[in-house]
């Protein structure tokens, strides 16, 4: 079966090689893929930004989707033609993550899903919508439950509320489409005004351009008549923060999920006390949260934007593509 490896950092030293299809031992799947996604951590990951430490060779990239082929002896949550996604955290099944159940992550302490077949063990996957396809699929385990978990899990969002979404990246995207469907209203940030238009088309209720609206926190709260917004999907991290907490209503939820403008927040405590503001730190979610947003997608038909679709062997452009910031949406490779 054709991998994706990476035995030296850098994307240029990802190399395809052919190794044997893996068979499920007692209580394990075999997983046909039919896609990746590309986030992020993955480009940072290859690049050896994000875990310099990290023992070699790895096969990259976290999320994935495709069929249950072949059932081990013992499982009793999965069938043979089943599809599914691997979870992006395999330990982590509900609750908060205590201990070491975040130990493990798709894509870097094991195997990601840059590959035809993998083996998991049946608490490590989780059912997708019907309607989606593989390459629709993919796009959940990590952008998909972080914007969910955002919104649902920490934030409350229900209808009529506000919130306030940094960009239109993957996060980005999946929490306008949630926030829209849980019957909130919408404001995004962009420094492209095409992206911004193309938000709008999505169902946008607002849309600021940040590089001539530098004060778009005040905006906002101006927009939801001096009120201030229910919730902020933090993306930025030190450039962006300072306008989130001036954007955000009394008692209101920032989840910080990205650093793309650094990573020192340089917090002043009084604005977050003058706010009662609740602050969370988001990574990813927990199997319970993916079956949950799962069943919100399948009822509400919810289809990820998909920017542009890569082959296998142009994994590399995928993850190069994704640090130009030039996408909208998510960036897919077909397996």
């Amino acid at each position: 079966m054709r991998v994706m490896e990476l035995k030296k950092f850098g994307i240029e030293n990802l190399e395809q090689v052919e190794t044997d299809r893996p068979e499920p031992g007692a209580g394990q799947v075999l997983v046909k893929f039919g896609a990746a996604s590309i986030n992020y951590r993955d480009y940072q990951i290859v690049k050896g930004e994000f875990a310099p430490n990290q023992p070699l060779p790895i096969v990259p990239c976290s999320d994935g989707a495709g069929e249950i082929v072949a059932v081990g002896d013992a499982v009793t949550r999965f069938n043979l033609g089943d599809r599914i996604a691997p979870l992006f955290f395999p330990n982590w099944l509900t609750g908060h993550a205590h201990g070491d159940v975040r130990a493990v992550s798709s894509g870097l302490e094991t195997p990601g899903v840059l590959r035809e077949y993998g083996v998991y063990d049946q608490d490590a996957i989780a059912h997708i919508a019907p309607h989606l396809t593989d390459q629709e699929a993919a796009c959940f385990p990590c952008a998909g439950l972080t914007a969910w978990t955002c919104l649902d899990t920490l934030s409350h969002i229900q209808a009529g509320d506000s919130v306030l979404v940094q960009g239109t990246g993957g996060v980005a995207l999946f929490a306008l489409q949630f926030a829209k469907a849980l019957g909130a209203a919408v404001i995004i940030t962009s420094g492209s005004d095409a992206k911004l238009e193309r938000a709008r088309a999505l169902g946008a209720d607002h849309c600021i351009n940040y590089l001539t609206t530098p004060d778009w926190g005040e905006q906002a709260r101006v927009l939801t008549g001096g009120r201030g917004v229910d919730a902020v999907v933090e993306i930025g991290g030190t450039g962006t923060l300072r306008q989130s907490i001036v954007a955000i209503r009394r008692g209101g939820h920032i989840t910080i999920v990205g650093y793309l403008a650094g990573i020192d927040l340089g917090l002043n405590v009084f604005d977050l006390i003058e706010r009662n503001a609740n602050l969370h730190g988001v990574s990813v979610g927990n199997a319970e949260g993916f079956a949950q947003m799962m069943n919100f997608v399948a009822e509400h038909g919810l289809q990820p934007v998909i920017d542009k679709t890569y082959a296998f062997e142009d994994a590399g452009a995928a993850l190069g593509d994704i640090a130009k910031g030039a996408h909208f949406g998510k960036l897919v490779v077909t397996v």
